[in-house]
């Protein structure tokens, strides 16, 4: 993909940076929002960073645009919103670092890739069970960039993928104009491992559009996909394009399983470790979040609640010799969790993804044993867009049924990033009640935290019907969008058909 010619949405022409970060510097550091919002839609560069460095972010000021009428509030009003907008001028200088810092990793990457590739002997041979010409510069690049070895190696690895030629060029652009963060390119390429070019070119198109789609591409304003919302979505992909090599990791993690001890010296405490199957592991967990929310009392905390309860009843249970391994297909679950399953999978006519709301992806073929299981509630959703059952509610507080509903449908708190468990947050009124009816159309889940940050902090939050997308606005004018987890995969668009411009 060719560098995009970016300017904004009102047409004009790039700013020539060299010559502002010199009127920037005579004006010992002052720069109005406007500017700012010009540099934000034109993105990071070499010269970018140039003019960020001569800007003084107590000199930030808005402009005419960001205030309102003087006639029309008063003088105490007027200098609020002066405040008001130059910490909105702030944030935004904030985004363009944060992009800039995106744009120096993608060449960081780049260069890593052109040092490893020009620096290994590619016709020295494997000795002593290593390839001696690798491993000099994996242990140059780990000295330089101050790691291990090992993380060296990762990060070598990464490059060849992240560069302008590798297989995820695409990605790599998009870490270089900004609009995901290094984190997130990182777990694309870690995503990759054991998958064949082809599949690996089908994941970054099903997965890359969807990270970057709530950035405009025009302004680039928006916030950039966050570190779990993209490792959920290459997982779903994954699971669709490569799903028998998820069974070969499960299998391959199976064997894996166990119990493991920490001592931690420092505090007299020990930590344990449990590995097991995904639905054995919410099985136990929950049970135990059940049985310390009875126990309960105001010298704990629910944590330690959790973690007493877990101690004795291991220490009062009787051993049980000859204990069978777990079959998966057949693991006994009696927990509060449903399973999200379309109806073509549940009668075996297709094999797609099911959902553990809350907690990921499942595998079909033990979705349907679940499914198939009494002591489980399954809901059933449209395979193509995405939406299940309809409840309501004309009262204040939402029936078991209803909060069901809206815990199957929104597993995690809907802020931005947020993985607070649903059936451990509170349900909240988009509109305020009475005015706001209690339905699945007004109310979400939202932890103490973000609820509070809602009703106190004086964030705006809407919600799109069709799409189940969230969209909060900060009291700056800061927009980010939590797409909705159970939006159906877009589909993926071969070279010869025009989709119209790329996302970023």
């Amino acid at each position: 993909m060719s560098n995009l010619d970016l300017c904004t949405s009102t047409g004009e022409s790039p700013v020539d940076l060299v010559a502002l970060r010199e009127e920037v510097l005579a004006a010992s550091g002052a720069i109005g929002n406007d500017m700012l919002r010009r540099l934000l839609a034109q993105g990071p560069s070499w010269a970018m960073a140039g003019v960020l460095d001569a800007i003084d972010p107590d000199r930030v000021a808005p402009v005419k645009f960001d205030l309102p009428d003087p006639e029309a509030v008063s003088e105490h009003a007027m200098q609020v919103a002066v405040r008001e907008g130059a910490d909105a001028g702030r944030l935004i200088l904030l985004q363009l670092c944060k992009r800039q810092e995106a744009w120096s990793a993608a060449l960081s990457t780049r260069m890593t890739h052109a040092y490893a590739t020009a620096a290994m002997d590619r016709t020295g041979r494997p000795s002593s069970r290593f390839d001696v010409s690798r491993s000099g510069v994996v242990a140059e690049v780990g000295l330089v960039m101050g790691v291990h070895g090992s993380t060296a190696d990762v990060k070598i690895t990464q490059a060849g993928l992240l560069n302008p030629e590798g297989v995820l060029s695409t990605t790599h652009e998009a870490l270089a104009q900004g609009v995901i963060t290094e984190p997130v390119a990182r777990l694309m390429a870690d995503a990759m491992d054991g998958l064949s070019f082809e599949q690996m070119a089908r994941v970054e198109a099903m997965v890359l559009p969807r990270l970057v789609r709530h950035i405009d591409p025009i302004t680039r304003e928006g916030a950039p996909a966050g570190y779990s919302y993209a490792k959920d979505q290459l997982t779903r992909a994954l699971h669709r394009i490569a799903p028998e090599r998820a069974k070969e990791k499960h299998a391959r993690a199976m064997a894996k399983r166990g119990v493991k001890i920490r001592i931690l010296e420092e505090d007299g405490l020990a930590q344990i470790s449990l590995w097991t199957t995904k639905v054995q592991g919410i099985s136990f967990y929950e049970r135990i979040n059940e049985m310390a929310e009875a126990s309960l009392d105001e010298d704990r905390t629910i944590n330690q609640c959790r973690a007493d309860v877990l101690v004795e009843l291991v220490m009062n249970a009787q051993p049980t010799p000859g204990t069978t391994p777990l079959d998966c297909a057949n693991a006994p679950a009696r927990v509060n969790v449903g399973v999200l399953i379309d109806l073509p999978t549940l009668l075996a006519l297709r094999d797609n993804p099911a959902e553990l709301p809350g907690y990921g992806p499942l595998d079909p073929e033990l979705a349907r044993a679940l499914a198939a299981d009494n002591e489980w509630r399954r809901f059933l959703h449209d395979p193509i867009t995405g939406q299940i059952l309809d409840l309501g509610h004309t009262k204040y507080e939402p029936s078991r049924k209803l909060r069901e509903f809206i815990h199957a449908r929104d597993p995690k708190c809907t802020y931005p990033g947020c993985n607070h468990q649903a059936r451990r947050s509170q349900l909240d009124h988009i509109q305020p009640w009475p005015q706001g009816p209690t339905d699945r159309h007004n109310l979400h889940p939202l932890c103490v935290h973000h609820h509070n940050l809602k009703t106190h902090g004086n964030w705006q939050v809407t919600r799109d019907h069709d799409s189940g997308e969230t969209t909060w606005t900060s009291p700056r004018g800061l927009r980010a969008i939590a797409p909705h987890p159970y939006t159906p995969t877009p589909k993926i668009v071969s070279p010869d058909e025009d989709d119209g411009p790329p996302p970023f």
